[in-house]
């Protein structure tokens, strides 16, 4: 039987995410593995789908190697290559790396009752031309939040991926908060408000090195929205 599992994963990549700078011809990703014995490794990329495989993800990357033997405590470097159309320059595009590890399996009568569990890890691949607005250090300063008909929106006005950790919105009586989101370049988001009045907003951030940031967010009134 074989079953995708959330286990701890034993190979790791050097990284939170993989930033592919839109003029480099390819990127390293460096994989580890930290048991005491030998992994089967297998990587592709996908367009978004989480149950993407290798055999219908459609990403247009070159993985080398897309499969490879990984000894224990040792680390293989993987090259991802664009071979695709070229993207927009004023704002990233975003793609999702995966690698599972296939542990080895015991042979003889116990192989017949054994569970093989793949251990399955997907990270960004952010595609990041020259000279974006913004930054990913200061996301909060280029976002914007704001109440309409009893919804809440928050717009990232940059041209970088915002990695939402949290949002706080409200006054001293009542305040909404907001959990992990992903928001495109240039992109709006709503949900439902839980308050009426929106006196300060701070948002929460996850930057290149897989780090939080912290920022106060710009409260736009219902005349200012879209700017």
């Amino acid at each position: 039987m074989l079953m995708c599992a959330s286990a701890q994963a034993s190979i790791v990549m050097t990284g939170s995410r993989i930033i592919y700078p839109a003029d480099s011809r390819e990127v390293s990703v460096q994989l580890t593995n930290r048991d005491d014995f030998p992994g089967v490794v297998q990587v592709w990329l996908d367009e978004g789908n989480p149950q993407s495989a290798p055999q219908t993800a459609n990403a247009p990357f070159v993985t080398t190697p897309p499969v490879f033997r990984l000894a224990a405590h040792s680390g293989q470097t993987v090259r991802l290559r664009y071979v695709g159309k070229p993207v927009a320059q004023d704002r990233e595009s975003l793609w999702w790396f995966n690698f599972i590890q296939i542990p080895p399996s015991e042979k003889g009568a116990q192989a017949d009752n054994q569970l093989l569990v793949l251990v399955r890890s997907r990270v960004k691949v952010l595609m990041r031309p020259n000279g974006l607005t913004g930054s990913p250090l200061e996301m909060a300063s280029t976002s914007r939040v704001w109440l309409q008909n009893g919804t809440l929106f928050l717009r990232n006005n940059s041209g970088y991926y915002l990695a939402l950790s949290s949002l706080e919105v409200g006054d001293a009586g009542k305040k909404q908060r907001i959990q992990s989101e992903t928001i495109a370049p240039w992109a709006t988001v709503s949900w439902p408000a839980k308050v009426s009045r929106i006196a300060e907003a701070n948002m929460r951030w996850i930057n290149d090195q897989g780090a939080t940031l912290s920022g106060r967010v710009a409260v736009e009134n219902q005349g200012d929205v879209g700017h």
